[in-house]
């Protein structure tokens, strides 16, 4: 072999050494040693507040002691969301304690006003259909005369409340004009929209904590509400924490969610008198003070008065 192809084999055996080394001293891109490995710390990551403990769901509907049978009807004539087995829970504690429980469909053989002269306490769930003029009358002559009056309704369905989260307006439930219709000459009323919390919930951000006022029942009760509309007017009696938001306006406040008056109780949700939400957390003591207050109604016997026969010179044929 010539000395030039030597030399010149040698030369390029030295510069690939050199390349090689310059590349081993050189440290790859994207890659440090594990001990060098920067901790990513996320503020708002922080698992041991997102994990809670589920509320309880055990417990009955226990009424206070009374010596005197009720009788309570519910109404199902107009249209109500309510059958004997969403009420199932209300049902079984009334009647284990002698009470009588009826449901008043529509007779064509007795009135609204006809049926409530043999009851004690009255009770309307969500009502689609408005009711008369002489029907709302003889509820209020029947609550003047000291019997018990629960109404209890519904926020918008979920597709309005949807569209009212997102600022598309709200449409609202087609039971809250009934209702009103109702509960207006008591000074009460329900709102268009629903309350949510998306700080403090039961598994749901629709499902909110509230806390009753001590003068109804214990302060320490925590009730759950699903899908609850705030009430106005009367007393409040279930109030929500300060973090609820109202779907209307997105305000954060606590909402009045069930308010009394002398004679007329109205809670904006009707779920939890049913077998899925009487349990959930402290409801069934809360559903109990609901109940007892049915059961201390002192109505006067035969109001509403049926309607006085017409006065003056009868215009019919003279009896032979």
């Amino acid at each position: 072999m010539r000395g030039s192809e030597v030399a010149s084999r040698v030369g390029l055996f030295v510069l690939v050494v050199l390349i090689a080394g310059a590349l081993a001293t050189v440290p790859m891109q994207g890659t440090q040693a594990a001990d060098d490995t920067p901790e990513i710390q996320v503020e708002s990551h922080q698992p041991e507040n997102i994990v809670v403990d589920a509320p309880k769901e055990t417990g009955s509907i226990d009424l206070a002691a009374t010596n005197e049978s009720k009788h309570v009807v519910f109404d199902v004539s107009h249209g109500n969301d309510v059958d004997r087995g969403t009420v199932a829970p209300v049902l079984e504690a009334l009647t284990s304690a002698n009470h009588t429980v009826s449901f008043y469909a529509g007779d064509r053989q007795a009135s609204i006003n006809e049926t409530l002269r043999t009851a004690d306490s009255f009770v309307i769930i969500s009502p689609q259909e408005s009711y008369t003029r002489e029907e709302r009358a003889g509820i209020e002559a029947f609550t003047a005369a000291g019997g018990h009056l629960l109404l209890a309704g519904e926020p918008p369905s979920q597709g309005s409340a949807i569209s009212s989260l997102f600022g598309f307006g709200t449409v609202g439930s087609s039971s809250k004009a009934p209702l009103n219709g109702i509960a207006s000459p008591y000074g009460l009323s329900y709102s268009d929209g629903y309350v949510y919390d998306l700080e403090s919930y039961d598994n749901n951000y629709r499902n909110v904590y509230a806390t009753p006022d001590s003068s109804f029942a214990s302060s320490e009760t925590s009730v759950t509400l699903h899908e609850a509309t705030p009430i106005s007017g009367g007393e409040s009696i279930l109030e929500t924490r300060s973090s609820t938001k109202l779907s209307s306006d997105r305000e954060a406040q606590a909402y009045t969610v069930a308010a009394r008056t002398d004679s007329v109780v109205a809670i904006g949700d009707t779920s939890i008198f049913d077998s899925e939400w009487v349990q959930r957390n402290d409801n069934e003591a809360f559903v109990g003070s609901i109940v007892d207050f049915l059961l201390e109604s002192d109505k006067e016997p035969g109001a509403p008065a049926p309607p006085e026969p017409p006065s003056g010179p009868s215009t019919g044929a003279p009896t032979p």
